[in-house]
């Protein structure tokens, strides 16, 4: 599903990685609680909130069955980074990747088997056949 709204919070993001980490069958309210107090000190309430965000906004859906309301996430973890990261970069760098890493390329902390990496991943990119969009 391709019509989830807006960006994510840190919160926002915390609840989804949860999802995503959790069973197919998906996931309660309560489960997603429980998950996310392993890590720190929230409140049911607040959980409950958030996912009804996320819901409205379409990064969640309510699944069919029997109670208690399980949520699934409507798409998965790495096309809903792409989309993050994409307009990320289109709001801070004017859709500029290649400004987005020459930001992160600090030459005193990049190191040389980085340099490698990326040389690696430009090289297999297929950036040349959709066309560059930096």
């Amino acid at each position: 599903m391709a019509d989830a709204e807006g960006s994510l919070t840190p919160a926002q993001h915390e609840i989804m990685e949860t999802v995503w980490n959790g069973p197919e069958s998906g996931m309660s309210v309560a489960d997603i609680w429980q998950s996310v107090c392993q890590n720190r000190d929230i409140s049911r309430t607040t959980i409950l909130n958030q996912v009804d965000r996320l819901e409205k906004r379409g990064w969640l859906s309510r699944l069919a069955g029997d109670p208690p309301i399980r949520f699934a996430a409507t798409l998965q973890r790495d096309e809903a980074s792409r989309r993050l990261a994409r307009e990320f970069v289109d709001g801070f760098f004017a859709g500029s990747a290649s400004a987005l890493l020459m930001t992160l390329l600090d030459p005193k902390k990049v190191k040389s088997e980085d340099v490698r990496r990326l040389r690696k991943l430009l090289d297999e990119s297929p950036a040349e056949a959709e066309g560059d969009r930096s």
